[in-house]
């Protein structure tokens, strides 16, 4: 499995993905299945199941059981997740005194 830079999956999911990439953002209690590939900057919301051997292309959302397309992103995805990714991981640094 390769997961990419600034990926969030969110509590009590399983992922068995053969790919994640950049920026990408999966919500909680999902089932990501085997040999699954999730593009750059893409979504899936919460409660979502991916069945095996699918591609999520850059810029999707995809939610439902079975997740499904629901709609594109903007192209301003990238700066989102990192600043949010950023944000996140600031609050578990060291503070010196």
């Amino acid at each position: 499995m390769k997961i990419g830079d600034f990926v969030h999956i969110g509590a009590n999911t399983v992922v068995e993905a053969a790919t994640i990439g950049n920026c990408v953002e999966i919500g909680k209690n999902c089932i990501i299945g085997k040999f699954t590939i999730i593009k750059d900057c893409a979504r899936v919301a919460d409660n979502t199941v991916i069945p095996p051997n699918t591609v999520i292309p850059a810029l999707a959302s995809f939610s439902g059981a079975p997740g499904q397309f629901v709609d594109d992103l903007p192209e301003s995805t990238q700066e989102l997740m990192e600043a949010q990714a950023k944000g996140y991981y600031t609050r578990f640094q060291v503070i010196e005194q």
